[in-house]
């Protein structure tokens, strides 16, 4: 199917990626339907990655350059950019399966509910598979809680026309979270197609994990406070779901404190404790 015109760009933002950003382009060019352009926009990277992306061509890309502005807006500008009327996106340290678009523009085609596709995910860290990620998708309801979708992932342009595109000012992360609340307040789902279709590198550093250590009660209410007619909408459940993960946690940390690590544990700090306390005094 590498002929037939597949209506879609795909956009990868790319900040300081240089050493990962071949291994993104090459499985987008493996694509079993080929998107008909894909546009890096480097987000003010260093002399390296710059002088990398500098040097690959390609009758498919377009390498767009800016300063550093963040990822939101990085995908904005390469979504204001496409003339299609499907958008990929794609970090530039992760990676697709080949069959990913043919099979996302097939159900987007065929849904009109559909208003993006997502797939299972692989986290992976140093070629090692850590995880098999399988969000649940839906509804507007289903990503007051958590967010059940991904980054990775294909969605309509003209939701992202719709609500304005990715929130630039959610610089800590999260912003993919917020766009999927954004625009399923337009209506619709988002598809998850059951397979593992992607691949999510974990780094030693990354920003998804500096946003869950530093940012996630700031991130949170954020999102809380810009949309909270929807939670006001869903109140109860909501609540409801609030109090289930609360109950979960501290069931969790009962168990971890019966258990034979931690009493162990327990038992070689307490000495040390006391020497602590004694200099303290």
């Amino acid at each position: 199917m590498k002929g037939k015109s597949s209506n879609v760009t795909a956009i990868i933002p790319c900040y300081n990626d240089g050493q990962y950003i071949m291994e993104a382009l090459q499985s987008l060019y493996k694509q079993t339907l080929l998107p008909e352009k894909i546009i890096v926009v480097d987000d003010g990277s260093d002399a390296k990655t710059q002088k990398t992306l500098k040097s690959i061509t390609h009758p498919l890309l377009e390498v767009v350059f800016q300063e550093n502005r963040g990822v939101s807006a990085a995908r904005n500008h390469a979504v204001s950019l496409a003339k299609t009327d499907y958008i990929v996106n794609l970090d530039a340290d992760d990676y697709y399966e080949p069959s990913f678009i043919e099979k996302a523009v097939a159900i987007l085609i065929q849904d009109n509910n559909a208003i993006a596709v997502s797939s299972y995910c692989r986290t992976f860290k140093e070629h090692k598979t850590i995880e098999i990620i399988k969000p649940l998708g839906g509804n507007l309801k289903d990503f007051i809680v958590i967010n059940n979708g991904r980054a990775s992932t294909m969605f309509r342009k003209q939701s992202w026309e719709i609500v304005g595109g990715f929130d630039e000012k959610m610089q800590a992360g999260y912003e993919d979270w917020e766009f999927w609340i954004a625009i399923l307040k337009q209506g619709g789902s988002i598809h998850i197609i059951k397979e593992v279709l992607s691949h999510y590198r974990i780094k030693k550093v990354s920003r998804d994990q500096i946003a869950l250590k530093n940012n996630d009660f700031e991130l949170r209410q954020y999102i809380y406070l810009k949309h909270k007619e929807v939670y006001e909408r869903y109140m109860d459940f909501y609540v409801f779901q609030l109090l289930r993960q609360n109950s979960l946690l501290r069931n969790s940390i009962h168990k971890a404190k019966k258990s034979k690590e931690y009493i162990l544990g327990e038992f070689f700090l307490q000495p040390l404790r006391i020497i602590k306390k004694i200099f303290t005094n």
